[in-house]
């Protein structure tokens, strides 16, 4: 006799819910724009041949597929490796727009594969190969100068990683942490990167760091200006670049010996609204500050900037005269610029913090670490210098043209996140998009069609493994 099967039957409101094995995803735009585009630049020939991760194993399933996963977590907004499960539903649909035959399930082989980095010399070699990518991005575009701007983070560790240690970390006090070092051009690429221990001060080896980035960038690539924070204000980079011909603009700490300077500057230019700016010269007593260099101070009324960047410094605050102000300090050895001039060239430095929010809000930039500091380096390098760039590219040619960028997070709110189903037509596999609006539409097709028309395919050039 037969038993009878049962059906579960269950209504939200007048909705009947049940269940369905079809090839369905919810990121069907993102497979469609960045599949398309990582397979018009050839991006998988890139990463077998480049990257100094061999398989040995009889069972690999190779190398590309472990890196598109890494990359497709980071799309969707993961911020772990275990969140690569987000875009898990309607695999199969991703697997064909991609163009591979397997994806992994399961994070252990995402950290197995970033794990196998274990030494300085592989760390060193995958640091070559992502700086050689996001140089080839900049030639793309015709690049050929550029400001070159300096930046560190403090990212909070929690475990036993390697290289975590108490430092500076104004978010988490007392909390280990990496502290890295990043090198942008104005245009907003990620140039270089290096991960450093958390106790290690901001301009730490920032000398060599320099040098690593400039011989990078090739010699046919001329660098505008050097912008840095406060945090690389020291004697020995300042004579570096100087030695070197690089004209700099660099944030200068508020020390009280600064603050009596800037009281002493009596001629103010107006150049805004409650907007004005002095400069002056000055020597510290350190015998390696050998001459007097240029300052440039700007001060901002807070009554009519509310939002002044900027601080107010201590020894101002019972000065009646001089209290309403906020002040910037800067030091340059642009002899010939108007000190407002200085100021306006080093304003856009201010996207930099944009790069860094988008890193770690969009691209899991704080997130995504081992216990072995050299693979935490690795994913870190793959997640600003590829993954990064690779969006920055498609944002400023393709999607963004002529228009402020958008970071990770509104891409993937206005064109990753459409529901698709895979399917077939005429022999051939079809994935419907669930888009009404004739207008995106439109817009999908626009961006296909100048995706196909790129011309630029990456180098490879091969690497030992």
């Amino acid at each position: 006799m037969k038993r009878k099967q049962y059906r579960q039957s269950v209504k939200v409101n007048q909705v009947k819910i049940e269940f369905t094995n079809k090839p369905i995803t919810a990121w069907g735009g993102m497979g469609c724009l960045v599949g398309k585009f990582l397979e018009q630049i050839d991006f998988r020939s890139w990463v077998e041949s480049e990257l100094p991760i061999g398989e040995t194993s009889n069972n690999g399933r190779g190398i590309y597929e472990k890196v598109l996963a890494q990359f497709l977590t980071v799309l969707v907004g993961g911020s772990r490796f275990e969140h690569l499960s987000w875009w898990g539903h309607g695999v199969e649909a991703i697997r064909k727009v991609f163009g591979v035959e397997w994806l992994p399930k399961a994070s252990s082989t995402l950290t197995r594969f970033w794990g196998k980095i274990r030494l300085p010399g592989q760390g060193e070699q995958m640091g070559r190969c992502t700086r050689r990518f996001a140089r080839q991005l900049v030639g793309w575009e015709g690049i050929e100068e550029d400001n070159l701007n300096l930046d560190s983070s403090v990212l909070t560790r929690y475990g036993q990683q390697e290289g975590a240690r108490k430092g500076y970390n104004p978010k988490k006090p007392g909390r280990p942490s990496h502290h890295p070092l990043l090198a942008f051009l104005g245009s907003g690429y990620v140039v270089n990167l290096w991960n450093r221990r958390g106790d290690c001060h901001t301009a730490h080896r920032v000398v060599e760091f320099f040098h690593q980035t400039i011989e990078t960038l090739g010699s046919a690539f001329r660098v505008k200006r050097v912008l840095c924070d406060s945090g690389f204000y020291g004697i020995d980079f300042i004579q570096y670049l100087e030695g070197e011909s690089y004209f700099y603009i660099m944030a200068v700490p508020m020390w009280p010996v600064l603050q009596q300077e800037v009281r002493k500057v009596s001629q103010w230019k107006k150049m805004e609204a409650g907007i004005e700016v002095g400069e002056f010269r000055f020597t510290h007593a350190d015998r390696k500050w050998t001459v007097p260099r240029r300052y440039v101070v700007v001060r901002q009324e807070v009554k009519r900037r509310p939002k002044a960047a900027g601080k107010q410094p201590s020894l101002f605050k019972e000065l009646e005269d001089w209290k309403e102000y906020r002040f910037s300090l800067m030091i340059t050895n642009d002899k010939d610029s108007a000190p407002e001039t200085i100021w306006r060239e080093y304003r856009p430095r201010a996207n930099d913090e944009n790069v860094l929010k988008d890193l770690k809000g969009g691209y899991g930039f704080a997130a995504f670490s081992l216990s072995s500091f050299w693979a935490t380096e690795a994913v870190m390098g793959m997640n600003a210098l590829v993954f990064h760039n690779l969006v920055h590219y498609l944002n400023r040619n393709i999607l963004s043209v002529r228009k402020p960028q958008p970071q990770l997070k509104t891409l993937r709110s206005k064109y990753f996140i459409l529901p698709a189903q895979l399917g077939s037509s005429a022999g051939s596999q079809v994935l419907r998009l669930a888009v009404k609006g004739r207008r995106l539409r439109a817009k999908i097709l626009y961006f296909l069609e100048r995706i196909a028309r790129l011309s630029h395919r990456l180098n490879c050039n091969a690497v030992e493994t």
